[in-house]
């Protein structure tokens, strides 16, 4: 059975957020350990997912891309961090990125994604002695560690080149200018979980993506073209029917 299923951006948070909290890492994590929730719009949705309720989830950024450029949020929240299972009140990630070990969980969002599989994130570079924002807290702890990155990322923040690319270019010089805040761009190593292999953790089919983008709200949208078994196929129908409707996330004030 074949089937082609568009996608919104938001549509695709709430998916993609769906298959984040089943998979076995983030269970474990969420029962027995430290699962550390960053900021961030695809985030947000993931917090929601684990909490069984709906938070204002553009509040919950740091930075964010909005209709006038590279912005930050006036009211930055901290991360939300889990220990076996219960909120760590008043607790942020610096706080505890010396206690990560293996078995630990941190979900990061990130702002694009090249053609090599490689996410990074934008890094404002107004604070002149930032160690690569939230990324640079955790990243190298957790590769020295063997903590587990989860990378939540819609396919609507795909580039067509690598992100070391990108990330070396800004790294050799200053920005001139910006629409917004000047960002630097950082590479981020972990399990990348896009739309498609959300589909495939909820469902034994194939995923390829056949088109982008949209008009009337559905800018930034993916259109999936999904093929397998159709009882498999049908759940993924189900999946996407259920999520169908999501509103777009707003921006903090």
């Amino acid at each position: 059975m074949k089937v082609e299923l568009t996608i919104t951006p938001a549509e695709s948070k709430r998916l993609i957020a769906k298959a984040v909290v089943e998979m076995e890492a983030v269970r474990k994590a969420k029962k027995k350990g430290i699962l550390v929730i960053c900021r961030g719009s695809t985030t947000a949705y993931v917090l929601e997912e684990i909490q069984g309720s709906r938070i204002g989830k553009g509040r919950y950024t740091a930075g964010y891309i909005g209709p006038k450029g590279l912005e930050v949020n006036p009211k930055i929240p901290k991360e939300m961090v889990f220990v076996d299972g219960k909120v760590k009140e008043g607790a942020a990630l610096a706080d505890i990125v010396d206690e990560l070990k293996p078995g630990d969980v941190v979900i990061k969002g990130a702002n694009a994604i090249g053609p090599d599989g490689i996410p990074g994130n934008l890094v404002a570079r107004r604070n002149p002695k930032t160690m690569g924002g939230t990324v640079g807290t955790f990243q190298m702890a957790a590769m020295a560690r063997g903590v587990d990155v989860i990378v939540p990322i819609g396919l609507e923040k795909y580039i067509p080149v690598s992100v070391l690319v990108g990330s070396k270019k800004l790294s050799s010089g200053q920005v001139d200018y910006a629409t917004g805040m000047p960002c630097g761009l950082i590479p981020i190593f972990g399990t990348v979980v896009t739309e498609m292999e959300a589909l495939k953790m909820m469902a034994d089919v194939d995923v390829t993506p056949i088109a982008a983008g949209g008009i009337g709200g559905a800018e930034g949208s993916t259109t999936l073209l999904v093929e397998g078994d159709e009882a498999q196929v049908r759940k993924v129908i189900t999946v996407v029917k259920g999520i169908k409707g999501e509103a777009p996330v707003q921006e903090p004030k």
